[in-house]
């Protein structure tokens, strides 16, 4: 018997575009029918003349023939959605950080108790093929590591400051980086807790950092930083995951000079008593020019049809992210400089 699609409406053009729509375009569980975004100007070759488009999200959500939806707007914007989402019994699946504060996502989970609605936020970093391949094929070994580092530094080259440079509209370093990381080092090692954060917000230079220790319940511990940085900086652009055992380091790393960048695993041998060392390519990127957040993405929307065609409940959840939530709020607090 053939299985009843999704009927999915996506609201957010650019991101609901270039990754919801090309990821969930590629679930065969999924029919998209509509798109809401609030400009008028669009390119209509880019969409199906089958695909609805609404300039108002609440329309979209009244379409009866809706029954899922995708969120791709401003996190300053999804508690609204959200909240009208579920008056209306809609399955929601939201891009990160879900809703723009921890007091909001609370309240959205609260709204969910008892329902039977799918939810999902779109933490992509942990489906990322480089990633899984570092957990399953190393830490899942019973590789003995003793510490790890992690290094994150974008790079901006933004004409104008939107709300991705505003921490109280859902952005800047701590909803655009600081999210994901969280969200992945405890995918990858466990749960964590910052120790001695120091938080440098600085928007005059366009500059923010985050530096902190962290200690893993496990008793595994770390250095963090990762770092916002305007287009002239020195600092070099990089995304870097290093994990040491006794004689190895093991190394998760992507340049982020564009969206087509892939991540590889390597590591690296030290011989004793000598300065020199091997180095191995254990998962080698792709040569890919397309979003490497569309995979990931494809994942996770499989995730989500799955919970809601049988009823499974998955991760990363509305729960979840409310979680991360929590952790920033409570990262923030305790930082020794915190200029916001």
């Amino acid at each position: 018997m053939k299985r009843k699609k999704i009927k999915l409406g996506i609201i957010g053009k650019n991101f609901g575009y270039n990754v919801i729509y090309k990821a969930f375009v590629k679930n065969k569980n999924f029919k998209i029918i509509a798109f809401s975004f609030k400009s008028k100007k669009y390119d209509k070759n880019k969409f199906s003349k089958k695909i609805k488009i609404y300039f108002n999200w609440k329309n979209l959500i009244l379409d009866n023939k809706v029954n899922s939806i995708a969120i791709a707007t401003p996190p300053e914007s999804h508690k609204k959605i959200i909240e009208f989402a579920i008056k209306h019994n809609k399955h929601i699946f939201c891009e990160k950080p879900f809703t723009s504060t921890y007091e909001e996502s609370n309240h959205i989970c609260n709204l969910l108790d008892k329902k039977k609605i799918s939810h999902m936020a779109n933490y992509e970093f942990a489906e990322i093929s480089a990633f899984r391949f570092f957990k399953k094929n190393i830490l899942n070994k019973n590789t003995k590591i003793n510490k790890i580092k992690l290094n994150w530094c974008m790079k901006i080259n933004r004409p104008n400051i939107s709300w991705k440079d505003n921490h109280s509209k859902g952005g800047g370093i701590m909803f655009n980086y600081v999210c994901h990381a969280i969200y992945y080092l405890e995918f990858i090692f466990g749960k964590f807790r910052f120790k001695k954060p120091t938080i440098f917000f600085d928007n005059k230079n366009n500059i923010n950092t985050l530096k902190s220790h962290i200690l893993f319940n496990s008793g595994l511990s770390g250095n963090l930083k990762i770092g916002i940085f305007n287009k002239n900086s020195k600092i070099k652009s990089e995304h870097k995951i290093e994990a040491f055992s006794k004689n190895d380091a093991y190394v998760l790393r992507s340049k982020v000079d564009k969206l087509s960048d892939q991540f590889e695993v390597l590591k690296i041998t030290k011989f004793d008593n000598k300065v020199s060392k091997k180095i191995s390519y254990l998962f080698k990127k792709k040569n890919n020019i397309s979003d490497f957040r569309i995979h990931p993405t494809f994942i996770n929307s499989k995730k989500f049809s799955t919970w809601i065609l049988e009823g499974n409940q998955q991760s990363p959840n509305f729960f979840d992210a409310k979680r991360i939530h929590l952790i920033i709020k409570q990262l923030i607090n305790s930082s020794k400089k915190k200029k916001i």
